[in-house]
């Protein structure tokens, strides 16, 4: 093993994107595409948004109030990178078109005045839809009407107000009430099904009122069994012709692929990251072949372990459904750096985790397993102390890079 000489500097640049305010598209520091830049920077680079200070909160003159929400188009789901955002059941800024359709105001029994009715199963919350003349929301629904016409994240606006889960006095931008605030509701929709990881479950939107922030956002959903109930578990009631637009579920990927990325590409990429614009310039790849036959060399074992795929080539790297990122390594004059992204459907990127390594000319593998999906090793000596180290998906869907 060589000796350590490396001065390393850890950069977790993360940060939100900043909302549209566009008709129909989903935007905010949680709820989806910011700005027109081809890289948005990670979720918690920015600052926490401030709730408004002129709420949406309004007091409901009569009980079974009907809100009309138009036919249009909208932004289901959220950014990959999103705080809370959970990739296997949140679609990734799905466009949607959805059909005119009306929406209680409050949560069954629609009367503000009133606690919402829980404690039901979803057959019995469809029952007494059925019974006021409507149908339980589908899923689709619920999330437009959540959202609002300004595609707001919540649907108090751009942040989450606590305030909002005292009682259904905070209004979406639909004027519909209560919406994610308090207590979960059943919608007539299901997740479906993916392949040795979620079964076939009822579609339940909204948070129970002790959720953290980002539980309360429009686009989150849970799997929930449709015979359950709880305490926190409520419903309300859509009138007219049910949307049939449904949420697809992700399938899995093949863990790891050679990405195909161009230099400049990728120099595009890092010049969007204030902290490490000035490396673009000199960024170069590592000589592949070159490059893994001197990181083993260093290392004492001299030999990648079994099942072990060392690399310098860019990766596409899947760890759940739903989600991929681009890993890669390069060099810049004295130093190198590692870097992740993750990959939104629009062809644009989002910083994940970066890492630089001043004065450390490289090379950096990249040594991977496919049937390890959540984790991958970086190094300049291989498994040395101080010169390798993991680049990890987390379970709370956050990527770190960390040095050994």
């Amino acid at each position: 093993m060589r000796p350590s000489g490396l001065s390393l500097v850890l950069l977790v640049l993360l940060c939100a994107g900043c909302r549209t305010g566009a008709e129909g598209v989903s935007g905010g520091a949680d709820g989806g595409p910011a700005g027109d830049g081809k890289v948005l920077s990670a979720a918690e680079d920015e600052a926490p948004a401030a709730a408004p200070s002129t709420q949406r909160a309004k007091q409901a003159a009569a009980a079974a109030q009907r809100i009309d929400v138009p036919a249009g188009a909208f932004i289901a789901g959220s950014t990959p990178g999103d705080r809370g955002r959970d990739p296997v059941l949140e679609p990734a800024l799905l466009a949607t078109e959805l059909g005119a359709f009306q929406i209680d105001r409050a949560p069954y029994p629609n009367d503000p005045t009133k606690p919402p009715m829980t404690g039901v199963s979803r057959k019995r919350a469809a029952e007494l839809c059925d019974g006021a003349g409507g149908r339980l929301c589908t899923e689709l629904e619920w999330e437009r009407a959540c959202k609002g016409p300004a595609g707001d994240p919540y649907a108090g606006g751009s942040a989450w107000d606590p305030s909002c889960a005292s009682g259904p006095a905070c209004a979406s931008g639909f004027d519909v009430l209560g919406l994610g605030a308090a207590v979960r509701e059943w919608t007539a929709s299901d997740v479906l099904p993916i392949e040795k990881m979620q079964p076939k479950a009822a579609a339940v939107r909204g948070s129970r009122a002790d959720g953290v922030a980002t539980d309360h956002r429009c686009a989150r959903r849970v799997a929930v069994d449709a015979t359950a109930t709880g305490d926190d578990l409520g419903f309300r009631c859509c009138y007219g012709a049910p949307n049939a637009a449904t949420i697809p579920s992700p399938e899995w990927q093949q863990t790891y692929q050679r990405a195909d990325v161009p230099l400049d590409a990728l120099k595009d990429l890092v010049k969007a990251v204030p902290e490490l614009a000035k490396y673009a310039e000199n960024l170069a790849f590592f000589n592949d072949d070159g490059a893994r036959r001197t990181v083993l060399a260093r290392g004492d074992a001299g030999a990648a372990p079994e099942n072990v795929t060392l690399t310098t080539a860019p990766l596409l790297w899947s760890p759940v459904p739903g989600e991929t990122l681009l890993v890669f390594t390069a060099q810049s004059g004295k130093d190198a750096l590692i870097a992740a992204f993750h990959r939104l459907p629009d062809g644009r990127h989002r910083v994940a985790s970066t890492m630089l390594l001043e004065g450390e000319k490289g090379p950096i593998a990249l040594g991977f397993n496919g049937y390890v999906r959540k984790r991958l090793s970086w190094a300049t000596c291989w498994d040395c102390p101080a010169e390798s180290g993991n680049v990890t998906y987390r379970d709370d869907n956050r990527v770190v890079i960390t040095q050994k």
